[in-house]
């Protein structure tokens, strides 16, 4: 090993100490998590961070049966499915006519929903309930949709729109002389090449209306409409709360995200490169 090649991995030392000082911040968590699942409450007041002394999978049973996890399942994906696959096309349509129609309103349009991704939701959170409450739809799961997909559209156009723009003119000239109309270059051409960024999309925006607490809890009264962020509380009492089937719940509730990511790796990870390259 000659002294070059030392020196450029005496360099590497920070870096990676770094890298690995932050994994472990990042791990630790999940690990305490999962160790406190199959724990009895007893013994995680009594050993908070240690391993369990009797594994258990109570706590896992517990809380499907109880929180009624069929129903709170179905509401978060009912509204998680609805809300990311119309804000998905709304965002495609609306990139491909700001793409295809270079024009002055196309550019100011695409200006001002870029701007939505720098405006924090819970700043707007008081006009949009006010929205939602003078459309009678408060406690209804048409209220939350049409706020997660409010909050979807500026990220969604702002990346759908940079993977559109890469197409090339070639294709979409090839595609018109063969007959073909405005629809189908958005659906046989620019919609299929921006897979990546749906698939960018579908997860980044997905999880957070997924985890998502806030709306759930301020527009739906109804207990038979929770989902499973705020079905949650059902094992936190004012003075005690039972932990260990609060982090067998977030387990189970973390299990479909995990999912979603294996299913949409490729298309996320090419998605992210190719917004980095260009």
């Amino acid at each position: 090993m000659n002294s070059r090649t030392t020196t450029r991995l005496l360099r590497r030392v920070p870096v990676n100490v770094l890298l690995i000082i932050l994994s472990i911040l990042m791990i630790y968590p999940l690990v305490i998590i999962v160790i406190t699942a199959f724990k009895p409450n007893l013994e995680v007041l009594t050993n908070p961070t240690g391993l369990p002394i009797s594994p258990t999978f109570d706590n896992f049973v517990t809380s499907w049966n109880e929180a009624n996890f069929t129903n709170l399942f179905a509401n978060s994906i009912l509204l998680t499915l609805v809300s990311m696959t119309v804000a998905t096309f709304v965002a495609a349509l609306a990139s491909y006519a700001i793409v295809r129609q270079a024009t002055k309103i196309g550019s100011g349009i695409y200006l001002l929903l870029a701007a939505g991704i720098f405006l924090p939701m819970q700043l707007a959170l008081v006009p949009q309930f006010r929205v939602v409450r003078d459309l009678g739809l408060i406690n209804s799961y048409a209220g939350v949709i049409l706020l997660y997909i409010a909050g979807a559209l500026p990220f969604g156009v702002f990346l759908m729109a940079a993977f559109m723009r890469q197409v090339p003119r070639e294709i979409v000239e090839a595609a018109i002389i063969d007959g073909a109309g405005y629809f189908q270059l958005f659906w046989r051409i620019f919609f299929p090449l921006a897979r990546p960024a749906v698939a960018t999309f579908w997860v980044l925006q997905g999880v957070g209306v997924w985890n998502d607490y806030l709306v759930p809890q301020l527009l739906l009264t109804d207990p038979g409409k929770r989902t499973l962020t705020t079905g949650v509380l059902y094992f936190k009492a004012q003075y005690l709360a039972d932990w260990g089937n609060i982090m067998a719940a977030v387990l189970i509730m973390s299990l479909p995200i995990l999912l979603l990511f294996v299913f949409a790796q490729r298309y996320f990870v090419s998605g992210l490169y190719a917004g980095a390259v260009k």
